[in-house]
């Protein structure tokens, strides 16, 4: 039975389109500290974002011969200031609820963790390095026979490094398991593990890694419109293009919690579009950035108010709202 993959996998995009607001001949993206308040002035930063995840259902649901149920997910993020960069990690977990026929249905989580490492440099916001580990329970194509046939589970890492001399690699991890036929019990076996070198060229265009895209997008002028950049994608070893396209801001009211205090308020915002610039792109991601209000009196930092990612195969889409902000 061949498994059909839902894209859970955060920023899975890489880079933006070949149209720049700018015209500059190496179409390379300017990037700028507008998660501070005074993005004209560095200083230091320790930044919480806890958004609540839901599930829009699809068509897709209705063909697929067994129940798919994802519940309530939590998505946090976290940028902290470090030497002359930035750490930033994030983390999603999702559960999701299988039950075929008249089988007992089974709840289990998938995760998604992820820590990247960059420095501030001329040309932009430069990775150091970054980590990944995915836990996906991922729905399969067809009815099974059993609840447990209905998905397949994809455990893996991957491993970026970006030394500043000499080629990239990425190491990616894939857990593998068997089961025990007597006791149905599932056990782990040698990985396979994956790993390629490529180059990090940034001549032309601004290259990041794959787990800096959706802040990447706070850090961009409110004079840009689209533009691309490139980052490494371990599944197809090659770089890839990213187009992103900003569209006509927009403004809605927004309740979260600053600190700890109830806010709500209207906030103006940028929808923003990502997508692969390929053949076969598949999914667009759409975010909500605040607007820019005064770069040096920045009341909402560009933060991500909200994020639509579809899921493959018309199950519909995951969507992601901001409930908490926490500042140090």
């Amino acid at each position: 039975m061949k498994a059909k993959k839902v894209v859970l996998v955060l920023a899975a995009l890489t880079v933006f389109s070949s149209f720049a607001a700018c015209t500059d001949i190496n179409k390379k993206v300017s990037f700028n500290d507008y998660w501070e308040k005074n993005s004209m002035a560095h200083g230091t930063i320790d930044e919480t974002l806890t958004y609540k995840v839901t599930h829009e259902k699809g068509a897709g649901l209705d063909v697929i011969g067994y129940s798919l149920i994802y519940g309530e997910g939590k998505y946090v993020t976290n940028l902290k200031s470090q030497g002359e960069g930035y750490v930033y990690t994030t983390s999603l977990t999702m559960p999701v609820t299988y039950q075929f026929a008249g089988d007992e249905a089974e709840t289990l989580v998938d995760s998604v963790t992820s820590q990247v490492v960059f420095a501030r440099s001329s040309n932009g916001l430069r990775p150091v390095s970054s980590t990944k580990t995915v836990v996906s329970h991922t729905p399969v194509s067809g009815a099974g026979i059993s609840t447990d046939t209905c998905y397949a589970l994809y455990d893996f890492s991957v491993v970026t490094s970006y030394p500043t001399e000499g080629s990239a690699s990425s190491t990616v991890t894939y857990k593998k398991y068997t089961t025990d036929e007597a006791t149905g019990e599932k056990k782990e076996t040698d990985p396979l593990v994956i790993t390629s070198t490529f180059d990090f060229n940034d001549d032309e265009y601004s290259c990041l890694d794959n787990e800096q895209l959706l802040l990447a997008l706070r850090a961009i002028s409110s004079s840009t419109t689209m533009g691309s950049f490139k980052a490494y994608s371990p599944f197809v070893e090659s770089m890839q293009k990213i187009d992103f396209s900003f569209q006509t801001e927009a403004s809605a009211k927004f309740s979260f919690l600053l600190n700890g205090n109830e806010a709500k308020t209207d906030i103006a915002y940028r929808p923003v579009t990502l997508s692969i610039d390929d053949t076969n792109p598949g999914a667009t991601q759409t975010a909500w950035i605040a607007s820019v209000s005064n770069a040096q009196n920045n009341t909402h930092r560009n933060v991500m108010l909200k994020l639509i990612t579809p899921l493959s195969y018309s199950l519909g889409s995951l969507v992601y709202e901001l409930v908490a902000i926490t500042r140090v």
